[in-house]
C-alpha cells in the first residue's frame, strides 16, 4: 500500500511539473546556429585550432576552419601507462595536451614524441584549457587543478578542492562522493577560469594565482562545463543529480542562481548555446536517454527526443542547424533543432561516448566504441572510418580535437592516436588495411542477432572464439530492420538454452538477462569442459518484443515482434598446472550495463586491489582483498581506503576462479558502497603459473541496498524493478606478484583476541605498527574455515596511541550479522594473516 501510494504521489508530482511546463511553453526560441568562432568573446589562445573542450564558449564542438589535408602525413600513436578518458586540446604548432589515466599530464608534439610531461596524485579525466598568455590548465582526481607554462611544462600554480566535508560546512551541502576535478576546464568572459568538481561546486579561479574568485553550487557531481553566453553574462551547466533539478543557469557577475530545470536522468553531458541570443536554446542529453531543448531566458522546454539508451556524449551543431548527437546506444543521430525529430541516423554495434567534433566542410569526427575514428558527412553517410585499436580495450571515450592538419582522440588502450584529414581517401590510406569507406555502414540490413561479447564489451557478428573453462559469456541483442538499429527487448520467461549433445554430461551453469532486456550473461558453476578442454556448442532460443513504452530509461510492455534463434559454437582451451599465492587486480572496466562506465570508467580504471591468500590447500584457498594505490607506476598497499572483503580462491588445472557467493559491500570511488549477492572473478594461467590475457568479471550487485542512488537505478533501467538486482559484466587485469610478506609480522609482541554480541577485538602488546602505514583488519571464519559474510569494509575500527601507534583493531557486527558457534578470528596486515586466535559466541 505504502509504495502504490508513493508512485500515485510520484505520479501526480510529475503532471503538476508537465502542466507547469505547458503554461510556461516559451511563444518562441531561436534555435537557428551561431557562427563557429573558437577564440571569442574569451581570453582562449587565439592562434590554437582547438583550444578547450567542445571548441568555443557556445560549445558546439564546430570550427570554421577548413581541414588542411596532407597526402604526405601519417598516422601515429603516443602511448601512455594507462586508459585515456580525457580529451584533448591543440595549439598552433600542433602540440597535442592530453591526461592519462596513469596520472601524468602530457605534451606531445605534432611527431608524437613527448614534450614535457607532469606527475599529479590521480587520474586525470579532465580536459584541458589554453589561454592566450601561453598557459595550460587542468584539473586532477587528487583534487587539484593545475596552471603550467606550455613551453616547459613548469607548474606555476595549484589549487586544492574543498573536501567533502568542507563544502558541507561553508555551504550547507551534503555531498555524497570525492573532490575528484572530472569536469573539464573552461573559462569566463571576465577571464576567470571554470572548474567542475566532484564536490557539487564550479569553481571560478584566477589565471593568474590560482585564487578562488566565486563558485557556482551544484546538487551533485559536476562533469559537465558550463556554457558561456558572454552577451547575456550566463552559463549553463548540467549535474549528476539523478532527476528533475539537473540544468543550471546563473549570472555570471553576480554567482546568482537564474533559474534550474531538469529531467529523469543525471545530466553528464556539456551544454550547447545554439547562439548568444537571450532567446537562444540550451540543449544536453542526460541519462534517461532524452535529448532536450530549453530556452536559455527561462529554462522552459522546448522539445524532447527520446532515443534508445542513456546519453554521456555532448552535442555538436552543423551550420545548417541539425544537431549531432552520439549515443550510448551505439547510434549517432542528427537532430532537427526546431522540434526535435530525428532527421537520419548512423549506426554502430557499441555505446559511443565521444562528443563529436565538426569542421569547416560540416564533416562530423567521433570516436566509436569500437576502436575507429569515423568521419561522417553532414547527409549521415559515411565518408570513412579507421582503426585505431586491435585490442579488447578499444573504446575511444575521449572526444577527437581538431587540429590544422588531422584529428588526434585518445583511447581506453592509452593511446593518443592523430589520424591526417582525409588519409583513408588518400594512396597510403587505400592501402591500408585499417581503413574503411561508406556510404554505408557494414551493419547487417535486416535480422535479429544476439552477439558475443568480450569481457571489455567487443562485440563480433561471428561466433568461434577461444574461451577458458571458467570464463562467463555475454550476449549483446542487436535487431535491425530496414537498415536501421531497432530498440528491443528479450523476454525472460522464453528463454531457452541447450548445450550441443556432444558434450560430456551438461554442465551446470547461471542464466540472466539483464534488467533493459538488452544483453544475456551465461556464467558456468564450475566449468563448460573437462581438462582436456573442447567445444562448446549452445543455441539460445528466445523472444524479443519492440515498440517498448518507457518511464525515464526503464523501458517495458511493448509487442512481440519475433523469435531469436542464436547458434554459437566456442573452443574451450584446456587445463594446465602450477599455483601462486599473491595477486594483483587493476584497470576494472564494466562494459554492461552500458551505463556503467559513463558513470565510473575512470574510477574503475584508477583501482588497484592486492589479494592474498590466506590459508589453503592445493586447490582451495581463502583471499583476502584490499585496496591499493599507484605510485611510481606499481601498485602499492593504499591505508587510507577502506576496501576489505574476503573471496574463495578455486584452482583447477590453470583455471584461476575466485568467488563470494555469500555476499559483500565494497566501497570504491566516494563515500557510497555497493553491495554484492555474488561476485566472481575467473582467469586462466599457464603451467607455470602466469596468468594468461585479461579476468572476466561477473557479479549481481543488490541495488536497493545502496544509499540514495538506490531508486535512482531503477529509472536508468540498471535494476530489476522487482528485484532491485543489477547484472555486472566487466574485465580486469590480473596478475601474480608473488609471496606474502611475512615479516609484517614482526611489529607486535602479542596478540589477544576477544568477542561479545557487538565485535571482535584483538588487542596488541608491545606494537610499533604504525596506522598509517598498512591496512589492519579482523577476518572471522567458521568451523569449515570460510569466511562470515560480515561488513568488513566499514565495520572496521582501528584503535592507535597519540603516537599513532596501533593498539586494537575491532570488527563490529551490524544488527543483521548474525555470529555464533566456534569462530577462528584473524588478525590481518594487508594480505597477511599476522596473528589468530580461538573464539565462541553464543
Amino acid at each position: 500500500m505504502r509504495k502504490t501510494l508513493r508512485y500515485l504521489l510520484l505520479g501526480l508530482g510529475l503532471c503538476a511539473m508537465a502542466g507547469w511546463a505547458l503554461l510556461a511553453w516559451p511563444r518562441h526560441t531561436d534555435m537557428a546556429p551561431a557562427r563557429a568562432e573558437t577564440s571569442a568573446p574569451l581570453a582562449l589562445d587565439p592562434s590554437s585550432p582547438w583550444p578547450k573542450f567542445r571548441a568555443d564558449a557556445l560549445q558546439n564542438g564546430r570550427t570554421s576552419a577548413k581541414p588542411v589535408v596532407n597526402p604526405a602525413a601519417r598516422p601515429w600513436v603516443f602511448q601512455t601507462g594507462k586508459g585515456v578518458f580525457s580529451s584533448p586540446v591543440i595549439d598552433k604548432d600542433g602540440v597535442v595536451y592530453i591526461g592519462s589515466a596513469d596520472q601524468r599530464f602530457y605534451a606531445i608534439d605534432r611527431t608524437g614524441r613527448e614534450k614535457w610531461r607532469i606527475q599529479t596524485g590521480e587520474i586525470i579525466d579532465s580536459s584541458a584549457l589554453l589561454d592566450d598568455r601561453g598557459r595550460v590548465f587542468f584539473g586532477s582526481g587528487d583534487g587539484r587543478v593545475y596552471a603550467a607554462r606550455r613551453d616547459t611544462g613548469q607548474v606555476l600554480w595549484t589549487f586544492q578542492a574543498q573536501t567533502p566535508a568542507q563544502v558541507k560546512a561553508e555551504f550547507g551541502i551534503k555531498t555524497h562522493n570525492v573532490n575528484w576535478f572530472e569536469g573539464n576546464i573552461g573559462l569566463t568572459p571576465g577571464g576567470a577560469l571554470l572548474a567542475p568538481n566532484d564536490n557539487n561546486v564550479v569553481y571560478a579561479l584566477d589565471r593568474d594565482s590560482g585564487a578562488r574568485r566565486g563558485q557556482y553550487l551544484g546538487n551533485e557531481m559536476v562533469w559537465s562545463l558550463p556554457a558561456i553566453n558572454a552577451a547575456t553574462g550566463r552559463l549553463f551547466f548540467g549535474t549528476t543529480n539523478l532527476a528533475l533539478r539537473t540544468v543550471f543557469a546563473y549570472d555570471i557577475a553576480s554567482g546568482r542562481r537564474v533559474w534550474t530545470t531538469g529531467g529523469l536522468g543525471s545530466v553528464a553531458a556539456t551544454s550547447l548555446l545554439t547562439s548568444d541570443k537571450a532567446n537562444g536554446g540550451v540543449v544536453v542529453g542526460g541519462f534517461d536517454g532524452f535529448l532536450r531543448a530549453y530556452r536559455q531566458a527561462g529554462g522552459q522546454p522546448v522539445w524532447k527526443a527520446g532515443l534508445r539508451d542513456h546519453i554521456y556524449a555532448s552535442p555538436a551543431q552543423l551550420s545548417n542547424g541539425l544537431l549531432i548527437q552520439p549515443c550510448a546506444d551505439g547510434t549517432i543521430y542528427a537532430i532537427d533543432p526546431k522540434d526535435g525529430h530525428t532527421v537520419w541516423t548512423f549506426d554502430t554495434l557499441e555505446p559511443i561516448r565521444s562528443s563529436p567534433a565538426v569542421d569547416g566542410n560540416d564533416v562530423i569526427y567521433i570516436g566509436s566504441g569500437e576502436g575507429r575514428l569515423l568521419a561522417i558527412n553532414p547527409d549521415g553517410t559515411l565518408r570513412w572510418a579507421y582503426r585505431l585499436i586491435d585490442g579488447d580495450r578499444n573504446d575511444l571515450n575521449s572526444s577527437p580535437a581538431l587540429g590544422r592538419d588531422g584529428i588526434v582522440i585518445g583511447g581506453e588502450d592509452g593511446g593518443v592516436y592523430f589520424t591526417p584529414y582525409d588519409y583513408c581517401l588518400g594512396q597510403a590510406g587505400r592501402a591500408d588495411s585499417r581503413c574503411a569507406w561508406g556510404p554505408k555502414s557494414d551493419l547487417p540490413a535486416d535480422g535479429a542477432f544476439l552477439l558475443p561479447s568480450t569481457v571489455f564489451g567487443k562485440s563480433t557478428l561471428a561466433s568461434g572464439q577461444t574461451i577458458a573453462a571458467n570464463q562467463p559469456l555475454t550476449f549483446t541483442l542487436l535487431v535491425r530492420r530496414g537498415s536501421a538499429t531497432q530498440l528491443a527487448a528479450l523476454d525472460k520467461a522464453n528463454l531457452r538454452i541447450e548445450v550441443g549433445d556432444e558434450m560430456a554430461g551438461q554442465p551446470a551453469f547461471k542464466a540472466e538477462i539483464a534488467a533493459n532486456g538488452r544483453f544475456l550473461t551465461l556464467t558456468p558453476r564450475t566449468t563448460w569442459t573437462p581438462a582436456a578442454g573442447g567445444s562448446l556448442k549452445l543455441t539460445i532460443r528466445d523472444s524479443y518484443r519492440t515498440s517498448l513504452s518507457r518511464f525515464g530509461l526503464k523501458f517495458f510492455g511493448g509487442r512481440a515482434a519475433g523469435e531469436i534463434v542464436s547458434r554459437q559454437a566456442f573452443n574451450v582451451a584446456p587445463r594446465a598446472a602450477g599455483r601462486s599465492t599473491m595477486f594483483e587486480a587493476s584497470r576494472l572496466s564494466v562494459p554492461n550495463p552500458t551505463m556503467l562506465p559513463s558513470w565510473n570508467q575512470i574510477g574503475f580504471d584508477s583501482l588497484h586491489y592486492l589479494m592474498g591468500t590466506v590459508t589453503g590447500d592445493g586447490r582451495h584457498a581463502l583471499v583476502w582483498v584490499i585496496g591499493g594505490r599507484l605510485k611510481d607506476g606499481r601498485t602499492v598497499v593504499d591505508p587510507r581506503l577502506q576496501v576489505r572483503y574476503p573471496l574463495l580462491l578455486t584452482w583447477d588445472g590453470g583455471l584461476v576462479t575466485l568467488n563470494n557467493d555469500d555476499g559483500f559491500k565494497v566501497n570504491f570511488v566516494g563515500s557510497w558502497d555497493m553491495p554484492f549477492a555474488g561476485y566472481r572473478i575467473s582467469a586462466r594461467a599457464d603451467p607455470d603459473g602466469r596468468l594468461q590475457g585479461p579476468a572476466a568479471l561477473s557479479a549481481t550487485a543488490l541495488c536497493d541496498q545502496i544509499a540514495f542512488y538506490g531508486p535512482g537505478l531503477k529509472l536508468m533501467g540498471l535494476s530489476d524493478v522487482k528485484t532491485g538486482r543489477m547484472t555486472v559484466v566487466g574485465g580486469l587485469n590480473l596478475a601474480v606478484r608473488g609471496q606474502l610478506d611475512r615479516a609484517q609480522a614482526a611489529g607486535f609482541a602479542t596478540a589477544r583476541f576477544s568477542g561479545d554480541a557487538h565485535g571482535a577485538v584483538v588487542s596488541l602488546g608491545g606494537s610499533t605498527l604504525r596506522a598509517d602505514a598498512h591496512v589492519y583488519s579482523l577476518l572471522l571464519t567458521d568451523a569449515r574455515d570460510h569466511p562470515l559474510p560480515l561488513y568488513y569494509t566499514r565495520n572496521t575500527h582501528v584503535a592507535a596511541s597519540a603516537a599513532g601507534i596501533v593498539t586494537a583493531v575491532r570488527l563490529d557486527f551490524g544488527a543483521a550479522e548474525k555470529v555464533h558457534g566456534p569462530i577462528t578470528a584473524r588478525f590481518m596486515i594487508d594480505t597477511y594473516p599476522a596473528a589468530r586466535g580461538a573464539l565462541k559466541f553464543d
